[in-house]
């Protein structure tokens, strides 16, 4: 490493916090950014997503969780939350799969994990990606794991917030290297 690379984006202690991330959440690759807003538009990049597809959201989130659906003109499809956790309802998120949907952005909300078992179960039966929003649950576990490594990318926020915070930041963790090659491109 140069001079440059100690104080650049993407420079040696960049690298270094990714890689003390990624196997702190077990993860074989974590890609950082500027915010969790841009890991959740990197998350969502990755899986290919187009105009007219649709994601399966919360009705009760930070407003990035839409928005970052919307820059792709794809569709954001609220799903009801559970009265216990705020987190996504996995009966009411059955009933809003269509044949363009992609994606189920599960967010875990205030600390809350999902039940990412049935919305797991629901994913894998009708072939679609999971983007886990875990902003505002970083070193929650959800049965024997944390959140944020169970679907198919995990997305943690460093805003000034945050548990974990740098002024402003976001991770993404994942252990498919097609979603981290393209996340960090």
């Amino acid at each position: 490493y140069g001079p440059l690379d100690i104080r650049f984006l993407g420079g040696k202690y960049v690298r270094e916090l990714e890689a003390k991330f990624a196997e702190k959440f077990n993860a074989q690759y974590a890609v950082s950014s500027n915010s969790a807003t841009s890991c959740l538009i990197m998350a969502l990049g990755s899986l290919n997503l187009g105009p007219n597809d649709e994601v399966i959201c919360p009705s009760m989130s930070f407003n990035a969780t839409a928005t970052s659906i919307l820059f792709f003109n794809s569709v954001p499809v609220f799903c009801e939350v559970k009265e216990d956790t705020f987190c996504l309802d996995p009966i009411d998120l059955e009933k809003k799969i269509t044949e363009r949907t992609k994606a189920i952005m599960v967010v875990h909300l205030g600390g809350n994990a999902a039940d990412m078992d049935s919305i797991m179960k629901i994913a894998n039966k009708h072939n679609l990606k999971v983007i886990e929003d875990s902003a505002q649950a970083p070193g929650v576990r959800y049965k024997d794991q944390f959140v944020g490594s169970i679907g198919d990318v995990g997305i943690f926020s460093f805003t000034e917030t945050k548990n974990i915070t740098c002024g402003e930041g976001g991770m993404l963790i994942t252990d498919d290297p097609n979603i981290a090659f393209k996340s960090r491109l």
